[in-house]
């Protein structure tokens, strides 16, 4: 079962479609490498993470 983690600060996964698009796009491009038979096997997970506790070089976003 191949498994695809995203994370990300929560604002990029806000829009509903935007989540929906990215899913299918992993997916997509996991398919071209594992086969069309991988589909439904093929686990897809967006976190979410607060900006505040999201930190880029030594500090916090949020």
């Amino acid at each position: 079962m191949p498994y695809i983690e995203v994370k990300a600060t929560e604002r990029r996964f806000a829009d509903p479609e935007d989540r929906e698009r990215l899913i299918a796009a992993l997916t997509d491009a996991a398919c071209q490498v594992f086969g069309e038979e991988a589909r439904g096997d093929i686990w897809v997970v967006l976190e979410g993470v607060p900006a505040e506790r999201w930190g880029i070089g030594g500090r916090a976003l949020g």
